[in-house]
């Protein structure tokens, strides 16, 4: 199976629903189970566990870290042929999510958006399936959140999902930090984000950050599912919006604040983004804020 990753926007984020540490003997086997209506997270603490979804096989081993998604066939290819462990848990998301094996290769279900860009959003990106050489602090993680579900809800419901959260961030997808595209595309966007009242051109960023406008609309398209400009554009709108609902300014003064030098490009942008002109959103939405 090629390299997939599970991809989810944020916030709202992913929640923790219920977890275990799971103890098989040799003979025993995982369940057989169909339309799991949540992923199930597998973390390997000793033994083998064999292991299929759908057409895929998996020979899951001590440090192995498995995702299993919902609404498909997950069943054992064999029993356990020695005594094995492995903590669980269960979580769901309420926003969209995909699983991928690159930006231009979608396996979610259909009724599942492509994920694109948001200005106001996250994208949590877990591998399907990851090794980790040492799951000692895992593990501690793991038992502390499984020791907060034993204890009254109204007392330790803010507890367990902050450890079920710290355990996402654990398992989150580290390559990216390394990757020098990725790492270019942040600069890129903190540059955006700090000057973009001001006119921004592919040929100015080309120069700023001595790279070819290709390589930088690539590195961008790779971390945020767009370009550059693209990015700028959908920046610009978001802060415009905010200028609509939080200050009496004028339309055509927030539209110089925000970058947009004609106002008709302006409001046809707005309008295309929002489904409403400026105006409109404004009187619409103001008093909802």
């Amino acid at each position: 199976m090629g390299e997939i990753t599970l991809s989810f926007l944020a916030p709202p984020f992913p929640y923790f629903i219920e977890g275990n540490i799971t103890r098989y003997n040799k003979g025993q086997s995982h369940p057989n189970r169909y339309n799991l209506g949540y992923f199930d997270v597998i973390m390997i603490k000793e033994g083998v566990l064999y292991l299929g979804e759908e057409n895929e096989e998996w020979e899951l081993v001590p440090g192995d870290v498995f995702i299993l998604e919902p609404h498909k066939h997950h069943y054992p290819l064999e029993d356990c042929k020695d005594r094995t462990s492995f903590y669980w848990l269960h979580f769901q998301t309420k926003h969209y999510w995909c699983a991928q094996a690159a930006p231009s290769d979608i396996r979610s279900d259909t009724s599942v958006p492509t994920l694109h860009f948001y200005s106001d959003f996250y994208t949590i990106h877990l591998p399907k399936w990851q090794h980790l050489p040492n799951t000692e602090e895992l593990f501690v993680k793991m038992d502390y959140l499984l020791h907060s579900t034993t204890k009254q809800r109204s007392i330790s419901f803010w507890e367990t999902q902050q450890s079920f959260l710290q355990i996402l961030q654990m398992l989150e997808f580290r390559r990216n930090y390394h990757d020098s595209g990725v790492q270019l595309a942040e600069q890129v966007e903190i540059y955006l984000k700090k000057h973009y009242r001001n006119p921004i051109t592919n040929q100015e960023l080309s120069r700023h950050f001595h790279v070819h406008e290709n390589y930088l609309a690539r590195c961008m398209k790779k971390a945020f599912q767009c370009t550059p400009l693209k990015y700028l554009s959908m920046y610009r709108l978001h802060q415009a919006r905010s200028l609509l609902l939080k200050t009496d300014s004028p339309v055509s003064q927030i539209a110089d604040e925000t970058g947009f030098s004609n106002l008709k490009y302006f409001s046809t942008c707005f309008k295309k983004e929002f489904g409403l002109s400026p105006s409109q959103y404004r009187k619409k939405y103001r008093h909802m804020e």
